[in-house]
């Protein structure tokens, strides 16, 4: 075999060139589940905001006495949700005062954000998926009194005095009376209320008190520890509902609630997806 010797070229010859790939090679290592991640993010909303009414539950049993006994001496009971029993305060009516329970209810309307747009929402439709939930959408529950109650105050020889029942002294006993609710309050001031017993007149009175009056005297529930408040139940994820689309279901949590303006019954609920997506 002869190994020809390399010829020259003629004048403004150039070599055939062969494109090459200069881009630095990678390896592109995905698990399966980020993948089923990154589609599900392509396919539902990143928020959504669902306009709610608020629906007091009214009290059942408003045939309910309460006594108290003064140094032995019984007074003439009262009527604990009459109104005429209470001893007038400034902040608030009594009827305002005696809800078992807040109801939080889809109206059928609001808006969600999708790749930084915004789309509405027409009952439980938007443009690529469904949303479900269950009715009502959250169930706030107040404490109220479940029976007739009667309170002894005795003073000791110390000078103390004693209230039974629990068998303490010197201190207020404060009952749960029912939740505190009226339209366009604002929903930090929605509460559990209480009540203690006094006397007027030699007959049983009743005095009403909010938690979060700084007014509010020493006191001892005899009841379990309150649930959170209507708004913190809501930021904590208390409204939950799922969207569908696809054929597939991802959970949305409650993570804030503000007053519509000018709509003193509604609120704006909003929603996140259920922990993070790509």
């Amino acid at each position: 075999m002869r190994i020809l010797p390399i010829m020259p070229r003629s004048s403004g010859y150039e070599p055939q060139a062969i494109d090459l790939n200069q881009e630095e090679a990678t390896l592109d290592i995905t698990h399966p589940a980020l993948c089923v991640l990154e589609e599900e993010s392509k396919l539902f909303a990143e928020s959504l905001v669902l306009r709610c009414s608020l629906k007091p539950l009214p009290l059942q049993n408003q045939a309910l006495k309460v006594q108290l006994i003064l140094e032995g001496d019984p007074l003439e009971s009262a009527l604990l949700y009459d109104t005429s029993s209470l001893i007038p305060t400034g902040h608030f009516q009594g009827l305002e005062c005696q809800w078992e329970g807040l109801s939080l209810q889809y109206e059928g309307s609001g808006y969600g954000t999708f790749q930084g747009k915004t789309f509405p929402l027409s009952g439980n439709s938007f443009p690529f998926g469904q949303i479900q939930m269950r009715n009502p959408l959250y169930l706030k529950p107040f404490h109220v009194e479940q029976e007739a109650y009667q309170e002894r105050r005795t003073t000791l020889p110390t000078g103390q005095v004693l209230t039974s029942p629990p068998g303490v002294t010197d201190t207020v006993i404060l009952r749960r009376y029912g939740g505190y609710y009226k339209k366009g309050i604002p929903l930090s001031e929605i509460q559990q209320i209480y009540y203690s017993l006094t006397s007027s007149h030699g007959k049983t009175r009743v005095r009403l008190y909010k938690a979060t009056d700084p007014h509010t005297p020493q006191r001892l529930y005899p009841q379990e520890e309150e649930s959170p408040s209507f708004g913190g139940a809501i930021a904590s994820g208390s409204a939950p509902i799922s969207v569908v689309s696809n054929g597939l279901s991802l959970g949305f949590s409650s993570y804030l609630c503000e007053p519509v303006p000018g709509q003193p019954n509604l609120i704006n609920v909003h929603f996140r997806p259920k922990g993070d997506l790509p």
